[in-house]
């Protein structure tokens, strides 16, 4: 796992609920079927449609460039 100076994006809520065990910073994806509504619940810090949205808005993060 990553620790808190990084962030974990994983798309369902086990893999949140142990990112957060772990001390890492959650970044939801609903591209593994599960809402952003249950993502949130499970400690998500921020949810995204998809990694394609996660690397487009990576500013929120607080990361310059995620692609590159």
């Amino acid at each position: 796992m990553i620790s808190t100076e990084a962030g974990c994006g994983r798309d369902s809520v086990w893999d949140l609920l142990a990112a957060r065990r772990a001390g890492a910073i959650g970044i939801g994806l609903m591209s593994g079927g599960y809402g952003r509504e249950e993502l949130e619940r499970a400690g998500a810090y921020r949810v995204y449609a998809d990694p394609a949205e996660m690397l487009a808005r990576a500013d929120e993060l607080g990361v310059r460039d995620l692609a590159g």
